[in-house]
């Protein structure tokens, strides 16, 4: 590095940079360039006699000027293409405007159906975002998800007593192949039925499961919480955050059309109470499983029933799964299971609640206004919906209103004081359509 230096000598053989900038080699100052100019230089080389390595080398750049010749080409083809499309569409879209506008008909005509495909395309992409963040959540690790959304990240993050586990997310990842055949079989037992006769209040007959295949992805546990106060001896609670956003591949037939429920997820706060504990192995005699309040569920339908995939229509399906979940496994039902044939099970299947709740629901102000009338004012016809756990109350609906008085009564069986709530929602009869929330 020390030679090539201004004013720097080299030794034979090797260059070195004289103090006018030009490059020597073995003393003899190199003036192709000064001379002849870089021009000159050019044309002398490319006039000159090839090596055997520069006619090799013909081939490859022969093909190479082919290929971007053919590439060019296809670049026009596709350009041209597209111009003949974008002309079309163009052309199809004043069409119909004309074609409207000669029959006399209203702009509504355009209008609506617009404005119910933009609204179906945002309704898609709101749920397709949510389900992405979902199933992201399900294949990461904790510290990933903690970059996700605030509203689903997982317990442990917001509530102190509640502990991480990995080590239980580890386990279900390993035995989740060997649960496919012993859900199958629940869901054609128990589900299956119940869904057939749910389906046909709404006059759709035929509805059966042809395939279930939970996929590779298994249920992830947010976070574990376990009860050490107000608790009896005999017993062990705790609560698990479960996260469900797997790849499962359920297919079924629906008078006489085939469809399919992809991206199933299902988030909810699981209870398992141990009890009663015992002396002897397993030192625990049986376990109870349930969902504390209702979980949140949500699909996509594929296949032909697809069309289904509307708001107001899918949400019969949903609401029968819901309903389905709520009949095994919401409180005051619970998935019993008996681990000491000394046991009773009726210690397991049928507890005594903790208490009962009275309910007294009086009144609503300041509604929206749902119902257009004529006029530009409408009113509303509300009627509330309480919840707790599995258990519902209907009250009645009040016509034309947003000052409802309901003075509805009710009482409902408390079997987790800590962890079950209560929900309120008021929504408006349409007689003609689905029901519209108006507050919850």
């Amino acid at each position: 590095m020390s030679d090539l230096t201004n004013g720097g000598g080299g030794g034979p053989g090797e260059p070195s940079l004289t103090p006018e900038g030009s490059l020597n080699y073995g003393g003899e100052t190199d003036s192709l360039l000064t001379e002849a100019g870089p021009t000159s230089a050019v044309e002398e080389l490319d006039g000159g006699d090839m090596t055997g390595a520069s006619k090799e080398q013909d081939p490859a750049t022969a093909a190479a000027e082919t290929a971007g010749t053919s590439s060019v080409a296809s670049a026009a083809g596709d350009s041209t293409a597209s111009l003949v499309y974008s002309f079309a569409k163009k052309v199809v879209t004043v069409g119909i405007i004309y074609f409207v506008g000669y029959m006399g008909w209203s702009v509504a005509w355009l209008i609506t159906p617009v404005i119910l495909s933009v609204a179906r395309d945002q309704w898609r992409t709101k749920n397709e975002t949510r389900r992405n963040v979902a199933k992201a959540s399900a294949l990461a690790n904790d510290k990933d998800v903690i970059l996700a959304r605030l509203g689903d990240l997982p317990a442990w993050v917001f509530f102190p007593d509640v502990e991480r586990c990995e080590w239980l997310n580890r386990i279900l990842k390993q035995v989740w192949p060997n649960a496919n055949f012993f859900a199958k079989n629940l869901i054609k037992e128990s589900i299956e039925p119940n869904i057939q006769q749910a389906l046909a209040g709404y006059k759709l007959n035929g509805f059966k499961f042809d395939r279930m295949i939970l996929g590779t992805i298994p249920p992830r546990i947010g976070g574990v919480k376990v009860y050490d106060k107000n608790v009896s001896r005999n017993e062990i609670i705790m609560d698990l955050d479960l996260f469900y956003a797997g790849d499962c591949d359920i297919n079924f037939s629906l008078s006489g059309l085939r469809g399919g429920i992809k991206d199933f997820q299902i988030h909810g706060t699981v209870r398992v109470i141990m009890k009663p504990l015992i002396s002897q192995m397993p030192l625990v005699g049986g376990l109870q499983i349930f969902f504390l309040n209702n979980p949140n569920i949500d699909f996509n339908l594929v296949g032909v029933v697809d069309l289904l995939d509307m708001p107001g229509l899918s949400d019969i399906l949903r609401k029968i799964i819901v309903e389905q979940v709520a009949a095994i496994m919401v409180l005051p039902n619970k998935l019993p299971i008996i681990l000491n044939d000394g046991v009773p099970a009726l210690s397991l299947k049928m507890p005594e609640p903790e208490g009962v709740l009275r309910i007294h629901v009086v009144e609503a102000k300041d509604l929206m206004k749902k119902d257009i009338g004529v006029l530009g004012k409408g009113k509303s016809d509300p009627y509330t919906i309480v919840s707790v756990g599995a258990q519902q109350f209907r009250t009645q609906t009040i016509d034309n209103t947003v000052n409802p008085k309901w003075d509805y009564w009710c009482e409902a069986f408390v079997h987790a004081e800590s962890g079950q709530y209560l929900q309120i929602v008021v929504n408006d009869k349409d007689n003609t359509g689905e029901d519209e929330l108006l507050g919850r």
